[in-house]
């Protein structure tokens, strides 16, 4: 369940997709977590779960089919059975289900994205490769590729960069951060500010022509706001993934987010050899980092949001870094996921600037009531 910002509802839904989310479902400010079939209508394969998994189930399905909202859901009404789609949706996921129950001791093997690769129909037909491509299995260039490099441990990719972006006392002294730019999204440049401050909270806001677009997160919370409209929550757990980029210490923290931390193969970003660091929590890939292996700074970041039905992959790309109050910054983000792709450029930035708490609260609005989807 997801909407195309750019050609649709316009610049107004920028702040859902900073944050990962969807527009459709709006929760009272003093929300508690309820299963799925009494936050919404007509629940019937994804009983039992919390109710804000629903949307990132739905956003997954969304990627991996290469469609939006409207592809099953009636517009207005998204509860109704009308459309074929929507009968086919819930046979696959139960399709889905049974073949992970049967194979694979009910672990999440088999995706939606496993067949679909973005595609309604999946190909049933195998593709001949272009020219000159490598017909070696994946297993067994995984294989070869695993036991060939001689990588450095974790420790020392990581303490190499700490000391890139201006060493642990200088990222440990860091309490706020204040910058100015503009993003470029759908054709558009728009002015931009991004506020974060110590420990996890950032809000980013967008300046529209008749009003703000803001994302939000606080801590252990998040929420969204469109000009002259609701504000809405983030899902808890886009809150959780979005940890690694909420945390102005991450430098000296990265390891702090994670049950487990280890290195992968090397692999290349453009023309830059680089170490993959994977971080893992209760035991699934819940973030995966990239370190130029010459300067040791960090030039990609995947993180990924947990659903029901599979992960939801957001890539933001690092560059122009430059020393601001003795610490490397990134003066240029891409921010990427399988429907939108933005960039973020900053012309100005400031630490330990004052920047009070309010800033980044959930605004009280009145009229708050759950939409059914």
């Amino acid at each position: 369940m997801n909407h195309n910002f750019a050609s649709k509802v316009g610049l107004a839904l920028i702040a859902c997709s900073l944050a990962g989310i969807v527009v459709g479902q709006t929760q009272p400010a003093a929300f508690k977590p309820q299963l799925s079939e009494n936050v919404y209508k007509n629940i019937q394969i994804l009983k039992g779960i919390p109710g804000d998994q629903v949307i990132p189930a739905m956003q997954f399905i969304s990627y991996s089919l290469g469609v939006k909202c409207s592809f099953c859901h009636v517009e207005g009404a998204l509860d109704k059975d009308d459309k074929k789609a929507k009968q086919t949706a819930r046979k696959m996921m139960q399709m889905m289900a049974a073949i992970n129950r049967a194979n694979f001791d009910s672990r999440r093997e088999v995706t939606c994205y496993s067949c679909h690769r973005g595609s309604v129909r999946p190909v049933a037909i195998p593709v001949i490769v272009e020219t000159g491509a490598s017909s070696v299995p994946d297993m067994m260039l995984d294989e070869e590729a695993s036991a060939a490099p001689n990588v450095p441990p974790v420790e020392q990719i990581l303490a190499k960069y700490v000391n890139a972006v201006g060493g642990a006392s200088a990222v440990g002294k860091l309490i706020t951060r204040e910058e100015k730019g503009t993003i470029s999204v759908a054709g558009r440049h728009l002015p931009m500010e991004i506020l974060n401050k110590t420990p996890g909270k950032q809000v980013s806001i967008i300046h529209l022509p008749n009003g703000d677009n803001i994302t939000a997160y606080n801590e252990t919370s998040g929420w969204t706001s469109v000009p002259q409209g609701l504000v809405r929550d983030i899902p808890d757990v886009e809150v959780a993934s979005a940890h690694v980029e909420t945390d102005l210490q991450l430098p000296i923290h990265l390891k702090q987010l994670f049950n487990e931390i280890k290195s992968e193969k090397p692999d290349k970003i453009g023309d830059r050899e680089v170490y993959v660091i994977s971080g893992l929590n209760a035991g699934e890939l819940a973030a995966k980092f990239y370190f130029d292996q010459q300067s040791g700074l960090l030039l990609r970041m995947l993180r990924y949001v947990n659903s029901p039905l599979g992960q939801n992959p957001t890539q933001i790309d690092y560059a122009e870094y430059r020393d601001e109050e003795g610490v490397k910054t990134p003066f240029q983000q891409t921010i990427a996921r399988p429907d939108t792709r933005f960039v973020i450029r900053i012309d100005k930035a400031k630490y330990n600037v004052p920047v009070d708490d309010a800033r980044f609260a959930r605004p009280v609005t009145s009229a708050e009531n759950p939409v059914s989807p």
